[in-house]
């Protein structure tokens, strides 16, 4: 485990709540707060690189299969998942208004993660709407054993990479507004460069890390990283929405995993602390139970006995979420992901 990503995964968490805060009031929505959805393809390239940071060498020598990967990976995401959707379904948050038909529908393809395939908000932001994420790292971590050879051939990687960044930014630009952000921002296919750009990630960390950095310069890449992410957050309103939804952050977001990822600065040290650890342990689940809490507090608002300031309830609905998760993380996620690992690694076996 490299302490500072998992933390920095709290870091990016934070972001995407952040960027959900105009729920609660439209003091919110300014681009401070609403770009913050960038946390999103900070997890799928940190999923590029964590894979392949996890299971490169496992493959290599045969003593993990593409059966045990997936396994091990359905055990990470679907117990959670499958809890904050049957809590999303029984708030109502998809409405039986246009018949059971149609709420059947929408709850199967997010029970089996198949609802960002199809480019209408209706579908890929049903029931929990930060669910659609998921469905795209199910579809990278399908691939994954497909591809891992390309890491034993970065040329390869490259090339692919090249190839779909290429057809990214050609097809955003022929895109009509009304769908960019179902075809460019939430399709698995389309996010799918995210992923390799983790992948290589990982290939130039393999190649840099056993080069050994003072403190001091560690500490200086690891600033110029977030500066070089905080620039292009302030410069993000000057550029096209439909970039911004992904590959406009892909240089900076890069830059900070493979920074971070060498643990050679104080920055990385501070980040290394277990409290910090522990946050980006929870990240999972702060990152989907919040819009659900988020929902609720909008619907109940105008039946508390006081009114509350909408920084005291964003500050109190952090506070609560990061105590769901919390309690998620230990009383949920761990035991769970121990139960089907063992379970269906005990019926391969039979």
């Amino acid at each position: 485990m490299i302490h500072s990503l998992t933390s920095l995964r709290l870091v990016f968490a934070l972001m995407v709540f952040a960027s959900h805060c105009n729920i609660i009031s439209g003091c919110f929505d300014i681009p401070v707060f609403t770009e913050g959805y960038v946390g999103v393809s900070f997890f799928f390239v940190l999923s590029g690189f964590v894979i392949s940071y996890s299971y490169d060498e496992r493959f290599r020598r045969g003593s993990t299969s593409a059966r045990e990967f997936w396994v091990a990976r359905i055990a990470r995401i679907y117990p959670l998942h499958c809890l904050m959707l049957l809590v999303a379904a029984a708030l109502g948050t998809c409405t039986l208004a246009n018949g059971l038909l149609y709420w059947v529908k929408h709850f199967v393809a997010n029970l089996f993660l198949c609802q960002a395939y199809v480019p209408y908000s209706e579908w890929f932001f049903s029931f929990n709407s930060p669910s659609w994420s998921l469905c795209c790292e199910q579809f990278f971590y399908l691939c994954f054993p497909f591809i891992v050879p390309l890491l034993r051939h970065p040329r390869r990687l490259y090339l692919l990479f090249a190839i779909c960044a290429v057809a990214v930014v050609v097809g955003m630009h022929f895109t009509p507004p009304a769908i960019e952000k179902g075809v460019w921002y939430v399709n698995p296919l389309t996010r799918f460069p995210d992923f390799l750009l983790g992948m290589i990630v990982y290939v130039c960390y393999r190649r840099f890390a056993p080069a050994v950095g003072s403190m001091r310069w560690g500490t200086w890449i690891e600033v110029i990283s977030l500066s070089l992410l905080a620039a292009f957050y302030l410069l993000a309103p000057h550029i096209g929405q439909v970039y911004r939804y992904s590959c406009y952050y892909w240089f900076p977001i890069a830059g900070i995993i493979f920074v971070f990822s060498l643990q050679q600065g104080h920055l990385s040290r501070l980040l290394s602390h277990r409290w910090l650890v522990l946050g980006g342990e929870i990240s999972f689940g702060f990152y989907l139970i919040h819009h659900l809490l988020f929902r609720v507090y909008v619907e109940v608002e105008h039946i508390l006995p006081f009114a509350l300031s909408p920084y005291v309830a964003v500050l109190l609905l952090l506070l609560l979420t990061l105590l769901l998760s919390a309690a998620s993380y230990y009383c949920f996620e761990r035991p769970m992901n121990k139960l089907i690992k063992g379970t269906l690694k005990e019926k391969m076996t039979n």
